[in-house]
């Protein structure tokens, strides 16, 4: 397939999937947009397994937003953004992915592969663990300074075992995915799914630890709630708490989706090193 053909293609395969997503209201306009630039050159740069391991993400983070929703619905009060995605949110998600497919149409090597793993793997763990972690019956430990104290539910950057194993399940899928067209990959479908493992628990656990110490928190003293929006859910005003000024949620999956790609990519290196 020529560079022409993947272009229409990944154009029409991803019109379509973020057409039907804005219909369903799991993406605002602008984040279907988001959606059809980095469909397209994800199919463009990579090909047909690439865009598949992007709908996986894409599918599973859905399906699973829907999973206990009414239990989720308190908790999820707390967060900066709803379940419909803009294009902000996207672009922290996938833009790191969609930059690894034009850097192998652009400069064809295998570190691309593996830092394609390591970002969509981050993105599909971090996802599956904020989707299942909050439905755990115990509360999440903060993981900001040495003493794990336990924090409410929707507290940024807490983690539990649930989520824990919920993000090793989501970076799983991702090299599950990749294993079943390992040339692809550039790889053996063990090395792949290793890849995604390593590099998206990797970048996952990253992702918990910025969002416990840099992304901005505020405090809402109507509510004696910790919060990631500087407007209460109860409307009244909150105060910054701590955390870098600017430095939100999406901003945090931006930066750890980058350095699941540079761990994966560490992870390919070693492991050329040890053969």
């Amino acid at each position: 397939m020529s560079l022409g053909e993947r272009l229409i293609a990944g154009a029409l395969a991803s019109a379509a999937i973020a057409g039907f997503a804005l219909w369903r209201r799991a993406l605002s306009p602008s984040g279907a947009a988001a959606a059809l630039a980095v469909g397209t050159c994800i199919f463009a740069g990579g090909g047909p397994a690439w865009f598949a391991a992007l709908v996986t993400f894409f599918v599973t983070s859905t399906l699973l937003g829907r999973v206990g929703r009414a239990r989720k619905a308190a908790t999820k009060r707390e967060f900066s953004k709803g379940d419909t995605r803009d294009a902000w949110q996207v672009l922290s998600n996938g833009g790191a992915a969609a930059a690894a497919a034009l850097g192998l149409g652009l400069a064809p090597s295998t570190i691309w592969a593996a830092a394609f793993l390591g970002a969509l793997a981050t993105a599909n763990g971090d996802t599956w663990a904020t989707e299942l972690g909050v439905l755990s019956r115990g509360e999440p430990f903060a993981l900001r300074g040495f003493s794990l104290a336990r924090v409410p539910r929707g507290t940024s950057g807490a983690v539990s075992p649930l989520g824990l194993g919920a993000t090793v399940a989501g970076a799983a899928a991702i090299g599950a995915v990749a294993a079943l067209a390992p040339a692809a990959f550039f790889c053996t479908p063990a090395r792949a799914a290793l890849l995604a493992i390593l590099g998206g628990t990797a970048g996952a656990l990253a992702d918990s630890l910025l969002g416990a110490t840099v992304q901005e928190s505020f405090w809402c003293a109507a509510c004696a709630r910790e919060t990631e929006s500087a407007r209460h859910h109860c409307g009244a005003r909150a105060e910054h708490r701590r955390g870098l000024r600017g430095f939100g949620n999406d901003a945090v999956n931006a930066a750890a989706t980058l350095l699941g790609a540079l761990c994966a990519v560490a992870a390919d290196a070693a492991l050329d090193r040890l053969h």
